[in-house]
């Protein structure tokens, strides 16, 4: 049995204008806990492989401890906070973005193995780091 009431062309474009802003509003709200993550896995791998190759001894020790674990705390707070939600992260924009921040990360490790102490290196694979994630980020955040 079906009640259908007709419904005028101007109500109709209200309703699916409400619908686009609702569509909006959720799409939005479950893109920040991926621009917050990105952004904090970011500032802290490159703050983190900065130090660790400008340090030697035990400040080499303490920089590299504090950047595994506010990784791995970074990590555990995204794993929780998407927890049921399935936004992107499968997709291959969030792919490219792990494999981007991965290659620059993997790039500044390599500075701190090989040309340990470089100020040039270490900052500049440092920021490349931090450049990348951004730009990760920015195109996440835009609409």
């Amino acid at each position: 049995m079906s009640d259908t009431t007709p419904v005028a062309p101007a109500e109709a474009q209200v309703l699916l204008d409400r619908a686009e802003h609702l569509s909006r509003s959720a799409h939005n709200a479950t893109r920040w806990p991926y621009i917050t993550f990105i952004l904090a896995l970011g500032v802290a791998t490159s703050m983190g492989t900065l130090a660790m190759g400008l340090t030697t001894g035990n400040a080499f020790g303490l920089a590299y401890f504090g950047t595994l674990t506010v990784t791995f705390a970074l990590i555990m707070f995204f794993m929780i906070t998407i927890r049921g939600r399935s936004a992107f992260s499968r997709g291959r924009r969030w792919t490219a973005y792990i494999a981007a921040w991965f290659a620059t990360y993997a790039a500044a490790i390599s500075v701190v193995i090989w040309a340990h102490g470089s100020v040039l290196a270490s900052g500049l694979t440092s920021a490349l780091i931090l450049l990348v994630t951004m730009a990760c980020a920015a195109r996440e955040a835009r609409p």
